[in-house]
């Protein structure tokens, strides 16, 4: 607090100084950003189906006298998402922070949330967090499948277990794979606490070359996942390879470049061209001395705040593998 000498004055003006110089003290200490919830962070919702996404949604203000930043939202988890309707907030403002919580992995009580991080220093981070229990539903372990390297003979099997809990039984009504290359069939299982089947995947002579994707879509007389998709992917031998084969960023702001993609293999390869569909998503090629392509992803300038999903198409002069596409997926600050 600062020094005020009040000795000399009268009692009633005494009074007003001393609040004056409180009133100076506590708005000092004030300074800056303060990240308020107006919410309570934690709640709990009770039972929940699986396979039935959860929203929820925080008011977080500013209270204080300074623009209060969102420096990063991290979900606790895979089965978490979050998103702010802005990253800075002014003085007296507030933003909503939407949060969507996937419970179709779990079963029993879970906690799930984000957190967020901000300028605040005496508050830099708030845990917003969601207690449930998830009904025994079904579980898809793992829920996709990567091949790799696939020789032209074919592939060895890679399996998936679909199951549920013995109180809560299911039917798979139909199974099929999208692509002529991939096959599957079912063998039931069945534990001590579970019921269910395991699917055999595998990849016959003939696949494409280079990377291919795929998914295998299993229908169930389940009311809370009728249908349940399993990713394949993988590499068909001969054609082009990408590295990555999907591109992932922590937060990054507009104008930050994101990743690199390498694109070699083929006969005289040329990359002609990048480009998305996703707005704000940018890329440029580079040929490189050894005879491959470097593709530099980066945000653009006009790219939303928030979850970026999207896919980025790769020209390429190679007959079997006009167009590669890779999947992009990022926090956008």
């Amino acid at each position: 607090m600062p020094f005020v000498n009040v000795s000399f004055l009268s009692p009633r003006t005494r009074v007003g100084a001393v609040a004056w110089a409180i009133g100076l003290a506590a708005s000092a200490a004030w300074a800056g950003p303060k990240a308020v919830v107006v919410e309570p962070i934690h709640l709990e919702i009770g039972e929940v189906e699986p396979g039935q996404p959860q929203k929820f949604e925080w008011t977080l203000r500013n209270d204080g006298d300074a623009v209060l930043s969102i420096e990063s939202l991290e979900p606790t988890c895979y089965c978490t998402t979050g998103k702010a309707d802005t990253w800075s907030i002014a003085a007296g403002q507030s933003t909503k922070v939407h949060v969507n919580v996937d419970p179709s992995d779990w079963v029993g009580e879970i906690v799930k949330g984000v957190e967020i991080e901000t300028n605040d220093p005496d508050n830099k981070k708030l845990l917003l967090e969601v207690k449930m229990k998830v009904r025994p539903g079904i579980a898809v372990v793992p829920p996709e499948l990567d091949f790799g390297p696939v020789g032209a003979g074919g592939s060895m099997p890679l399996h998936v277990d679909i199951k549920a809990a013995k109180e809560r039984p299911f039917k798979i009504v139909s199974l099929a794979a999208d692509a002529p290359f991939v096959s599957v069939d079912q063998e039931p299982v069945q534990t001590d606490d579970r019921v269910g089947v395991k699917l055999n995947v595998k990849i016959a002579p003939g696949v494409t070359p280079g990377p291919f994707t795929s998914k295998i879509v299993v229908q169930t007389d389940d009311a809370s996942r009728p249908r349940i998709e399993v990713p394949v992917r993988g590499s068909g031998p001969g054609g082009l390879k990408v590295t990555p084969d999907r591109l992932t960023f922590d937060a990054a702001s507009a104008g930050a470049e994101v990743g690199v993609i390498t694109v070699s293999g083929g006969k005289d390869l040329k990359v002609t061209g990048a480009k998305s569909a996703t707005p704000g998503l940018e890329a440029a090629v580079q040929p490189q001395p050894d005879g491959s392509y470097q593709v530099h992803v980066k945000l653009g300038a006009g790219v939303k705040a928030g979850r970026l999903l999207g896919k980025l198409g790769i020209s390429t002069s190679d007959a079997t593998q006009p167009e590669i596409v890779v999947p992009v997926m990022g926090l956008v600050k």
